[in-house]
């Protein structure tokens, strides 16, 4: 009976960290949404930079279009959501491991601290690879599909939608 309640209160108190764990992470969230939204017309300009610079040579003048009255609006939200969560990701994933790792063996915190390194590390050279790199090169490659009206009847032009370019640099 007494050991029933021993892992009772073990079991309530897991919980309760679990619980204050959550707590910390969604204010660290939240937060750093609010801080992220005050930038967010900065940081769409900064995501807009390889598409302007891909297209600043043209003959075509180019622009970003919305067409929806709320369209702006929700793309700075999700623009502050996604730099809320790359910026918190590494605090979160610090409240998983404060959870988890007392429950591990020292040979297993030792097998996994390469990866508790690494996957940051690499996380933002690949978003950097992708941002400086491949970014310009896949507009230039999309660009290349338009037609003038010279050979064709209608000419296909990109006409890109804010929203759209937001969520294709994102991913």
């Amino acid at each position: 009976m007494n050991e029933e309640k021993i892992k009772q209160a073990s079991f309530v108190e897991h919980l309760s960290e679990l619980r204050s764990r959550l707590l910390k992470s969604i204010i660290y969230l939240f937060v750093f949404f609010v801080i992220s939204y005050i930038f967010a017309e900065n940081i769409y300009n900064f995501l807009v930079e390889p598409y302007a610079e891909a297209v600043k040579d043209d003959d075509i003048n180019r622009r970003l279009i919305f067409t929806a009255l709320h369209e702006t609006f929700i793309t700075y939200l999700k623009v502050a959501f996604f730099v809320a969560i790359f910026i918190t990701s590494p605090v979160i994933l610090i409240q998983i491991w404060k959870f988890v790792a007392p429950g591990l063996y020292r040979d297993e915190k030792r097998a996994l601290l390469p990866y508790m390194i690494a996957t940051p590390t690499l996380f933002l050279l690949g978003g950097m690879l992708v941002y400086y790199l491949v970014m310009p090169l896949a507009i230039k490659f999309f660009l290349s599909f338009e037609t003038t009206s010279i050979s064709t009847s209608l000419p296909i032009q990109l006409e890109a939608k804010v929203n759209e370019y937001l969520s294709l640099i994102m991913r």
